[in-house]
């Protein structure tokens, strides 16, 4: 029976997308009081490309044909317009955005360097750009605290390494240092890396936070009161959130810091990451519960093989393609 199970985990974990969580972005920069570029980034994820577009008002003019290319694994078109009132009242519309799920982070830059940032989804495709001189930094932290939150929540590979600290942690003291260790960890190598004080490759990273997984993994499955995870957690929750700290950086640096305002959207981007685990461990102990008064036997401990299965088995295949691309 385990061996079926872990046939069919493994079949499973070749459909599971790890951490492609990367948002369309728009970013609209003034290079006059009449004159703005507009750059418009669209991910491609498994060799595809969502088909959005851009449109503006009627009374935007385009200056030359738009400028099209892949760079990396991104799709880029590059547009000059000019507009008699700037960037003032201007509309802005993502097409093909209704139905699509996803966000669109929109940048937008005057020519004295104040920004506005914002999220189109499907329920808001369009906007309008507001007076500039109401542009404030509230802005800038709703939308990054959002992006955060998204981040954690959609980023399969950070909750299952969180799942694995839940469980490690028998007790709610321990479970609170187990986790503040890991806060405290990857806030400082996200702050290093997304104001590059240090860079490091994210391919071998995201092959060892894939690995950090199966290490926790491992150390479920033995059971053992003297391995290192039940002996230390707190290290290493600590060690390996190093390490995811790079992870949360590289899809920062997809996302993006507006100029003025990057130490601000930095912040809100780590306290968004934060509210998301925090409310990830809160639905996986209110799902505890329910599930306890249904099975009214249910223990902890009868959920050490599932978890260590499941996340053992999606972990290992993780890491396998990551560091089949990182050789390639």
């Amino acid at each position: 029976m385990n061996k079926f199970i872990f046939i069919i985990l493994f079949a499973l974990a070749f459909q599971v997308n790890a951490d492609d969580m990367r948002p369309v972005s728009l970013n609209i920069v003034a290079t006059s009081t009449t004159e703005f570029v507009a750059t418009l980034k669209i991910p491609i994820r498994n060799g595809v490309k969502q088909d959005l577009s851009l449109s503006l008002g009627d009374d935007a003019k385009l200056l030359n044909p738009p400028v099209r290319q892949v760079e990396g694994n991104a799709y880029f078109e590059r547009s000059k317009f000019q507009r008699d009132l700037g960037l003032v009242n201007l509309e802005i519309t993502i097409d093909g955005l209704v139905g699509v799920s996803g966000d669109v982070l929109v940048r937008i830059v005057d020519h004295n360097e104040q920004t506005n940032t914002t999220i189109l989804n499907t329920q808001k495709p369009s906007m309008t750009v507001e007076a500039l001189n109401t542009l404030t930094p509230f802005n800038t932290a709703v939308t990054y605290i959002i992006q955060g939150f998204e981040h954690i929540l959609i980023g399969i590979d950070h909750l299952l390494f969180v799942l694995c600290l839940v469980y490690i942690s028998n007790s709610r003291r321990k479970l609170f240092w187990t986790i503040t260790g890991f806060t405290i960890a990857h806030s400082i190598t996200l702050f290093l890396s997304a104001t590059g004080l240090v860079t490091i490759p994210i391919r071998p990273v995201e092959a060892v936070i894939a690995l950090s997984i199966v290490f926790l993994a491992w150390e479920i499955a033995k059971n053992k009161n003297n391995s290192l995870s039940k002996r230390y957690p707190v290290l290493v929750s600590s060690s390996f959130g190093l390490l995811h700290g790079f992870g949360f950086a590289a899809v920062l640096a997809e996302i993006g810091l507006p100029p003025s305002e990057s130490a601000l959207a930095l912040f809100s981007f780590n306290v968004g990451v934060e509210i998301g685990q925090l409310f990830f461990v809160l639905v996986l102990f209110v799902v505890y519960k329910l599930s306890t008064l249904i099975f009214s036997t249910l223990k902890v401990s009868h959920l050490r093989l599932p978890v260590s299965y499941a996340c053992g088995v999606i972990a290992c295949v993780w890491m396998y393609e990551r560091l089949a691309t990182f050789v390639v």
